[in-house]
């Protein structure tokens, strides 16, 4: 049997995560797992843990993605086998979206699978932000097919559950559903299918976030809103500029420029003014010159959103239900929410823009001469980048594993300070981690995650990773964030010393 369009997307998406199947955990995954191990089924917040606030109740997000965990905690890093369904559920949305939102939707799917937020973000798939994606996408998908559609109530239903789902898997989503809200608004949809689209959206959150209420006696949302600084937030200018150069790593930022250059010449403008403001300190000439590169790119596609918000009715395509108002006003709202709602700027947190902004691509280039081979071009480009990306991003974390291990076996350490999957092999290992200990502790403090220790510990002993891997996600020296720019103020960056690091110290 022949397989459609939508399938074969699917196909490429699975086997790209599964390729990471034997991958160290990453960024947060090492957390999400602990989560699982820990949490409740009663109560998801009845649990303490050595972070920043340290109480449950003050984590930032809902109880869905916790449950979750906790279902699939027994396998460990296994788990990354039934989240094999996230990543079939949001090549499904990106993919049925593309179908009816693009005239030549195989564009558009290549230039969504070369991204590298999107090959990290279908790999590191024990992550929060895939599943909520995958059901705000799908979700999505499902609303713009019943608006296409006579006698849909049941698409509107199920998109309003997928909707309501991801909010209570990640509070951002709630970004997404107020674009569809004021989408549904504007295109005046009618009360019945209104109402079957909002009634099981609202019904989701108001059911769990009720019973969270009753245990607790406060409005978890609300806490984790007022709560939120208890983890270091970067200055408001240097997120928007990490932001616009983390927005370059979406789908054909690079496609945009080359179809339609006016963009880029709005986005160099907007990366210009980004870096004037921010001037981050320790980059030097080049590393000027590559964020400044990245944050035109990442303009150029915020330039191209823009425009589609408010594209005149004039230009709707047959069958439009203001599509473009609706793929451009997601991607707007999702690139400030990244810049005034979160703590600092990743990579993976623009991730719910990746499939607008591939669809935005693909109709402008299917608007202009030469557009679908400019942007079949940059996809390869940008697929490149993407492999080496993740290839950095895998590099990465076996450097810290290594270091790590060096740390218990050959030095005793029975403390650490540091995150991510030096944190996961140092805790595997039965030490804890500590802010300061009583004199005489052995405290293994990872170079980029670790932070400054008190003066008082004394340094005995360095370990460098072997790996010398020449593109970094994460690099201090270099100016590498992707998890965070306040790591680095560069997405990705070329770097010379030793991966990853950490330094033995002895509490006095």
């Amino acid at each position: 049997m022949a397989v459609g369009f939508t399938g074969r997307v699917v196909i490429a998406a699975l086997v790209i995560a599964a390729l990471a199947l034997p991958k160290p955990p990453v960024v947060d995954e090492e957390s999400y797992l602990w989560l699982g191990r820990t949490v409740a089924w009663a109560d998801p917040y009845a649990w303490t843990r050595a972070w920043q606030g340290g109480d449950g109740f003050l984590y930032a997000h809902p109880p869905l993605h916790l449950w979750w965990m906790k279902l699939i905690s027994p396998l460990g890093l296994a788990g990354r086998v039934p989240a094999l369904g996230w990543v079939a559920l949001y090549a499904w949305g990106a993919a049925t979206w593309m179908a009816r939102a693009c005239k030549h939707p195989g564009y558009a799917a290549l230039a969504w699978l070369s991204s590298s937020t999107v090959l990290l973000g279908l790999q590191d798939s024990l992550m929060i932000d895939l599943p909520m994606v995958a059901l705000a996408t799908a979700g999505l998908a499902a609303y713009r097919e019943a608006l296409s559609r006579d006698n849909a109530d049941h698409l509107y239903v199920i998109a309003g559950l997928a909707l309501g789902a991801a909010i209570e898997t990640k509070y951002p989503a709630l970004l997404v559903a107020g674009v569809v809200a004021v989408h549904a608004f504007r295109i005046r949809l009618s009360a019945r299918h209104a109402a079957a689209l909002f009634v099981p959206m609202s019904v989701v959150p108001a059911v769990i976030e009720g019973l969270v209420y009753a245990q607790h006696g406060a409005f978890h949302p609300l806490v984790a809103w007022e709560s939120r600084d208890i983890i270091a937030r970067g200055p408001l200018d240097g997120r928007a500029l990490g932001t616009l150069a983390r927005l370059a790593l979406l789908p054909t930022c690079l496609g945009l420029a080359l179809a339609a250059p006016v963009h880029l010449a709005v986005g160099t403008a907007l990366g210009l003014i980004a870096l004037l403001l921010v001037r981050p300190d320790g980059l030097g000439a080049s590393g000027a010159l590559a964020l400044l590169v990245f944050a035109a790119l990442g303009g150029t596609a915020l330039s191209r959103a823009l425009l589609a918000c408010v594209s005149p009715v004039t230009r709707r395509r047959k069958g439009d239900r203001l599509d473009s108002f609706l793929i451009g006003t997601l991607v707007v709202v999702v690139v400030f929410g990244v810049v005034a709602v979160h703590n600092y700027a990743s990579a993976r947190y623009l991730l719910p823009a990746a499939a607008p902004l591939a669809i935005l691509a693909t109709r402008s280039a299917e608007e202009v001469a030469h557009g679908k081979r400019a942007l079949a071009v940059a996809s390869a480009l940008a697929g490149v980048i993407g492999v080496a990306t993740v290839a950095a991003d895998w590099a990465y974390a076996r450097a810290s594993a290594e270091v790590a291990t060096a740390m218990l076996d050959e030095h005793r350490a029975t403390a650490f300070r540091g995150e991510w999957t030096f944190r996961h092999v140092m805790e595997a290992g039965g030490a804890v981690r500590v802010e300061d200990s009583a004199p005489g502790t052995l405290v293994a403090v990872d170079e980029h995650s670790g932070g400054a220790v008190p003066p008082r510990w004394e340094p005995l002993a360095r370990e460098e990773s072997t790996s010398r891997f020449p593109l970094r996600v994460v690099d201090v020296q270099a100016g590498a964030g992707l998890y965070a720019e306040t790591l680095g103020p560069l997405p990705i960056a070329l770097g010379h010393g030793p991966l990853a690091a950490a330094t033995l110290y002895e509490v006095r």
